[in-house]
């Protein structure tokens, strides 16, 4: 408030050197006031500016009685409202995509609260006798592929090792937001100690959901649609694409946030843990090519326009689409891939 407060004899400074109307800045006597609102309300436009005057001892126009003057000033003060109330969170730069974002948590209060929600909510499929035996086939080929996606991440982007971090030395020259970005890094520290998991639920529809502290649920209708492991690694690697990118603690996705702000924003977090998935598929092994076969499958077993009565915040297939084949974005995953893939070999020639 106290600076809000100090932003007033500025903003007075502000508005009076803004050029008055043309007519005269005056009105005679105490009733003054009253006299221009009458004479403005009944549109009697001379008769005011006959009471107009120069004298010292007249009533003076000042900014605030303009209404334009006054919207500048709401939009001044609005402002540095917004700034002073976002110097309160903490800025980081989303790995990948170098985007820079305000998150409204910490990682451990985040990790805390993700936790105790997944708890609960496994707490309530084992109720129900809905959650797959970890000894079928199916949950230990689905826990098996999220081990490969877990452990590219935990690669390219450096956390095991940070002299080595595929992931983010492919997408460096995404960085182009001048030195002060430039010399912050990418914030990865929130997936450090992730006590990853993965069940598989009886559940017939097309759905999986992450969780921040990295839980991700899989339905087994998803399973039963898409049967290669390369379509359940990429609808995984999209999921802990978010994970990575910290989209459900971005300061855009309080309630606070006003609806069409959040329907941007979370347009675009969908295509960013596209982005981040295809790169994940890469540097796992799986060929990225298999991002684009698996949007295209989805979108003709269930068809767009029911995707987005499902979700409206979710982006159409064609772009999505249209965004993941870009020649830069599957050339970079490419690359990852081709890493992975000529490393495998050399291990498969020498030590075994």
């Amino acid at each position: 408030m106290n600076f809000l407060r100090n932003t007033r004899p500025l903003l007075s400074q502000i508005m009076l050197r803004c050029k008055a109307p043309p007519a005269a800045r005056c009105y005679h006597g105490h009733a003054a006031p009253q006299q221009l609102m009458q004479d403005l309300g009944s549109a009697n436009i001379k008769a005011a500016c006959r009471r107009l005057s120069t004298s010292p001892q007249s009533f003076v126009l000042r900014w605030y009685h303009e209404p334009r003057k006054v919207a500048a000033a709401a939009a001044i003060t609005l402002s540095a409202t917004v700034m002073a109330a976002c110097s309160h969170y903490d800025r980081e730069i989303a790995p990948c995509t170098n985007r820079s974002h305000l998150v409204i948590c910490s990682h451990q209060e985040e990790r805390d609260l993700s936790e105790s929600a997944f708890a609960e909510e496994k707490m309530m499929y084992l109720q129900q006798n809905m959650i797959v035996d970890p000894r079928d086939p199916d949950s230990v080929r689905v826990r098996l592929i999220m081990e490969r996606i877990v452990h590219a991440a935990h690669r390219g982007l450096g956390i095991a090792d940070s002299n080595d971090a595929p992931m983010l030395r492919v997408t460096e020259k995404r960085r182009r937001w001048g030195k002060a970005l430039l010399a912050s890094k990418p914030h990865t520290s929130h997936l450090r100690g992730l006590n990853w998991e993965v069940i598989l639920v009886k559940d017939v529809k097309l759905n999986m959901k992450c969780i921040p502290a990295g839980k991700i649920r899989v339905c087994t209708g998803l399973i039963d649609c898409f049967k290669t492991d390369e379509e359940i690694a990429a609808i995984l690697a999209h999921e802990v694409g978010h994970i990575i990118a910290r989209h459900q603690a971005d300061i855009t996705t309080s309630r606070r946030s006003p609806s069409l702000l959040r329907l941007f924003y979370e347009r675009r977090f969908e295509i960013e843990a596209d982005y981040i998935g295809i790169l994940l598929l890469g540097a796992a092994g799986f060929d990225p090519r298999w991002a684009i076969v698996t949007i295209e499958k989805l979108a003709k077993i269930v068809g767009d326009s029911v995707l987005r009565n499902i979700d409206p915040y979710y982006p159409s297939p064609k772009t999505r689409l249209r965004l993941l084949s870009q020649p830069k974005v599957m050339e970079e995953a490419m690359e990852l891939y081709r890493e992975v893939t000529a490393m495998e070999k050399v291990i498969d020639r020498y030590f075994q």
